[in-house]
């Protein structure tokens, strides 16, 4: 089934038919189209947005996923220079992530500083793929380490974040998944919950549009974002992504601006 949000390019599997070709001529053969199927293993990548799919990658594969991110709040603005998650595939059905951003933050003295956010270590596991109206179904859990980053950046004790992640596929052209999950930030014990919902639209196949609803309860007070952009494959391997985001308790600003990079690096 297709994932949410980003497009598969699979190659298919030639045949030996020629059953009196010499042995030498169908090792060649052999390794020649597996070594090919293996260049053409599909790539989902997770960014852009904040809802993700329940694909995961391939086994040993590995992806590098890299954001340049404009963020403005009433609070202050950030300028995320370099917001990066790796991803590597461990099992045919589990991948290991770990990330981190690099930010400058402008509380009203302009921007001050560089600092580096909570290492984010996480496991994604699909657990189910989809067929017919049944959705795909993944989860997603990881922590912000209280001990690697910039020091004012980090959390009191271990910040676990885990979500339910489930996808469909309407059509060649159109998508959808949705997420729900528990944030814990660190210092409370009370987490904050996350609903989220996005719909994609591929007008061709290397390209793609979506727009996602991002909701974060809590008791303290609830955040209503929407997120929606475009996404470009420009080869089987790499996506650039263009997104803008806004917060519907703030629509006098735009919430943030992001430009993606997205790569599988082998």
């Amino acid at each position: 089934m297709q994932s949410y949000g980003k497009k598969r390019y699979l190659c298919g599997r030639n045949e030996f038919r020629d059953m009196k070709a010499t042995k030498i001529l169908s090792f060649l053969l052999f390794v020649a189209v597996a070594g090919h199927a293996q260049d053409e293993v599909a790539f989902v990548a997770d960014r852009p947005g904040y809802v993700w799919g329940a694909e995961v990658l391939a086994l040993h594969k590995l992806a590098w996923e890299n954001g340049l991110l404009f963020e403005n709040t009433a609070e202050a603005r950030t300028l995320m220079l370099n917001s990066t998650i790796l991803r590597y595939g461990i099992f045919e059905n589990a991948e290991l992530r770990v990330g981190a951003d690099f930010l400058m933050k402008d509380q009203g003295f302009g921007f001050q500083g560089f600092g580096i956010s909570p290492l984010t270590v996480g496991l994604k596991i699909k657990c189910y793929e989809g067929e017919g109206l049944i959705p795909s179904v993944g989860v997603l859990a990881e922590f912000q380490s209280p001990h690697v980053g910039s020091k004012e950046l980090l959390p009191s004790h271990i910040a676990p974040h885990c979500y339910l992640l489930m996808e469909e596929t309407l059509s060649d052209r159109f998508s959808f998944c949705w997420n729900a999950g528990l944030e814990w930030d660190g210092e409370s014990a009370t987490p904050t919950t996350f609903l989220g919902l996005g719909v994609w639209f591929f007008p061709i196949e290397e390209l793609g549009s979506f727009v996602e609803t991002n909701n974060y309860l809590h008791p303290d007070g609830n955040q209503y974002l929407t997120e929606f952009g475009l996404t470009w494959m420009p080869s089987n391997k790499v996506q650039l992504a263009l997104s803008a985001g806004l917060d519907f308790g703030d629509l006098e600003r735009v919430n943030n601006v992001c430009f993606d990079i997205s790569w599988m690096i082998n």
